[in-house]
């Protein structure tokens, strides 16, 4: 989590609180939709194809690497989930669980996909074991304009 106060982060459910220190937010599960898909309306931020010869982790020059239209790196490795303040919801990635789990191809791409929101897995974060996943996921703060 890139807040300067870290280490005052004790669990996922702390984040709101920690950046709002700051004058930060989260992003709303829709806003980081938003971010991640630039516009597209296509699976992928990059379109609605995958390359079904290889899996994205370890994948060094698959589209997943490439910036979206907004310049971001976003949705880019399975292991990088982000959260939102849905707490329902975890986005970009699902922790590692395609790769423990071992989906195959395609479902090993759909947790990079713009509208992935991965329940099972935000259940299990802001669960009892939450406390010591802090520094599994990350957060895109916002700074609120008005």
């Amino acid at each position: 989590m890139a807040v300067e106060d870290e280490n005052l982060i004790e669990s996922p459910a702390d984040t709101p609180a920690a950046l709002a220190a700051h004058g930060l937010r989260m992003p709303g599960a829709d806003e980081w939709e938003h971010a991640c898909g630039a516009g597209a309306s296509t699976l992928f931020r990059w379109g609605d194809h995958c390359p079904l010869d290889r899996i994205p982790y370890g994948d060094t020059t698959g589209p997943q690497h490439r910036p979206n239209a907004f310049g971001l790196r976003i949705a880019y490795d399975v292991h990088s989930a982000e959260l939102s303040d849905d707490t329902t919801a975890v986005h970009g990635g699902d922790g590692g669980e395609a790769v423990c789990g071992g989906y195959g191809s395609l479902l090993a791409w759909l947790p990079l996909a713009t509208a992935n929101r991965n329940p099972s897995m935000a259940e299990f974060v802001y669960g009892p074991d939450g406390e010591d996943l802090c520094e599994d996921f990350s957060v895109r703060p916002v700074l609120p304009l008005a």
